[in-house]
């Protein structure tokens, strides 16, 4: 089995430690029979990454490229290389020793997209195991292994070549590059599901994840992106049927959203969100018509949110 490794990584000093753990998991858990291609990608031209053996391919971005742009441009220089899968992972995610064994025999069940079970870096809590979506457009991990869901987050994430490449065939890109940061992962899941992928929660594939090393857990930017894209997912994944069922859902949490905003972060933070948005309407849309064209199963959709109307509380194991 070969795997196509991309570890998008900041490329910052304090990274670098960080980023040796995720490959140095990665090059112990392989068997002899596991071919591993390692793709480190970043968006910092400064960045003080040492290309050395433990790496295949480094792929520098500009800075302006964000998560999706990094990853794609990653993806794309290694489409025509032969694998079984493409394991997408952060630089502040590493892996449990039997991750690629226990990758053999789930891969047996045929799924398109296999979802990890990802611990926080304490390795008792749960980081997530999916990812639950609601009406109102809001997504959280799942942190339980008895929470159904249907979408995936990106930090440690499974793909089979074979399908990825059938979605850029289809879609023209891997990640959203209206995006940039954050909820991308939730708006591939979703163009995955209308494309009848199946995705198999894997509990015995383990991972590990420190998360938001980079920018912190509730900063500006992480909220403002996730604020932001929040809407910008509904406007360009969402068919028009579910859109008016779930209108007053929606409405309602960006009401709350824009309190949030206000009390936590700063009086502009809402306004600014639905100014990018109205500014980019024109393009969102655009992109809407061509999305929505390739979707070959809506019925699946049906199945991509929590059937809870808030989420469940973090359990821990």
């Amino acid at each position: 089995m070969t795997i196509t490794c991309i570890i998008s990584c900041a490329g910052n000093p304090k990274n670098i430690p960080i980023l040796h753990t995720c490959i140095q998991s990665l090059q112990h858990a392989k068997k002899s029979q596991t071919k591993l291609i390692i793709v480190v990608t970043t968006n910092n031209t400064k960045h003080h990454i040492t290309k050395d053996a433990s790496i295949d391919l480094l792929v520098v971005s500009p800075k302006d490229a964000g998560f999706v742009g990094i990853n794609n441009k990653a993806v794309q220089k290694t489409l025509h290389k032969k694998s079984d899968y493409y394991l997408i992972i952060n630089d502040d995610a590493w892996v449990k020793s039997d991750f690629f064994s226990q990758l053999e025999i789930e891969a047996q069940k045929g799924g398109d997209i296999l979802v990890p079970y990802i611990y926080e870096s304490d390795k008792k809590n749960t980081d997530s195991f999916g990812v639950e979506y609601f009406r109102t457009g809001y997504s959280k991990n799942a942190f339980s292994s008895n929470i159904t869901t249907s979408l995936a987050s990106m930090s440690c994430l499974l793909i089979r070549t074979n399908f990825l490449k059938k979605m850029i065939s289809a879609y023209g890109f891997f990640l959203n590059p209206l995006l940039k940061w954050y909820l991308d992962d939730v708006e591939f899941s979703i163009r995955a599901l209308a494309r009848g992928a199946m995705f198999l929660k894997c509990r015995n594939i383990i991972a590990y994840h420190q998360r938001t090393f980079t920018w912190g857990r509730k900063s500006y930017f992480v909220m403002y992106q996730s604020f932001r894209n929040l809407l910008w997912v509904i406007a360009l994944t969402w068919p028009t049927s579910i859109i008016k069922k779930n209108i007053i859902r929606i409405i309602c949490w960006q009401i709350v959203t824009a309190f949030y905003c206000l009390i936590k972060y700063s009086p502009f933070m809402y306004p600014s969100v639905l100014s990018d948005t109205i500014h980019n309407w024109r393009t969102l849309m655009k992109k809407r018509t061509s999305i929505l064209s390739k979707y070959t199963n809506i019925d699946s959709l049906a199945t991509m949110f929590s059937p809870l109307e808030v989420r469940h509380q973090r359990l821990t194991f």
